[in-house]
């Protein structure tokens, strides 16, 4: 099989940690999360140019208002970036709406002033979570790390599509009850949904913030419950 020769850059590095960390991606979150000052088109370039490289993998996926999606994972010869890419998690087909979900979350967080006074400064996918995962323990689906100043501190972000019952987030929202420095922000499909789970986070105890995807993607300053204080509050309002 014949291999394109490419010098990978230290932005390349970048992007091909992300397909890695995030499962399968597109050139869109690609752009907002490593290299937001290029744009879309230039940077598909590159991608193609990592992808017939076999650094990258490229994956079309059809259907949605624009007729076909592309999407990038880490390609055969990831393990020559990082050995850590060697067996890269990739989700399942009915895991994708909620893969790309979680993507898009990512790029609003990372996303500068989003939240405030708060700046993203390091985050993990699922592939690297997985790997740190204990049995019974609460696996969310990205963590981020953010700082202001003098302070800083993480956290724990479920994306919710809205299709879980009430007992399978109670379920979800109990483990965090076991690993109780861990804050967790959940992320989901309205401002009644989460206002709902900050109610069911607070039954139980949990160390919760809730948001809806249309305050976080909206630009307007970010706004959650927050089951701590027991109010809702500036995301960027640090408790005291």
């Amino acid at each position: 099989m014949s291999t394109v020769a490419i010098t990978l850059t230290k932005r390349d590095h970048a992007l091909i940690r992300a397909t890695w960390s995030l499962g399968l991606v597109s050139a869109s979150v690609l752009r907002d999360v490593i290299s937001p000052a290029t744009s879309v088109k230039t940077l598909s370039g590159r991608l193609s140019e990592l992808a017939a490289a076999g650094f990258l993998r490229r994956t079309r996926v059809v259907g949605g208002p624009a007729g076909h999606l592309w999407l990038y994972g880490v390609g055969r010869r990831g393990a020559a970036a990082d050995p850590a890419f060697a067996r890269p998690w990739r989700p399942p087909e009915f895991h994708l709406p909620h893969t790309l979900e979680v993507a898009e979350t990512l790029a609003a967080l990372v996303t500068p002033g989003r939240l405030g006074r708060l700046r993203v400064t390091e985050w993990q996918g699922q592939a690297e979570l997985r790997a740190w995962h204990r049995p019974g323990e609460a696996m969310a689906d990205l963590y981020v790390r953010w700082s202001t100043g003098d302070a800083s501190g993480g956290w724990h972000v479920e994306v919710d599509r809205g299709t879980e019952s009430r007992h399978a987030l109670r379920r979800k929202l109990f483990r965090y009850l076991h690993t109780p420095d861990r804050v967790a922000l959940v992320v989901t499909t309205s401002d009644e949904r989460a206002r709902n789970i900050a109610r069911l986070a607070r039954e139980l105890g949990a160390r919760v913030l809730t948001t809806d995807r249309q305050t976080l993607r909206s630009g307007a300053p970010v706004v959650v419950y927050d089951v701590i204080k027991g109010c809702r509050r500036p995301v960027d309002e640090l408790p005291s």
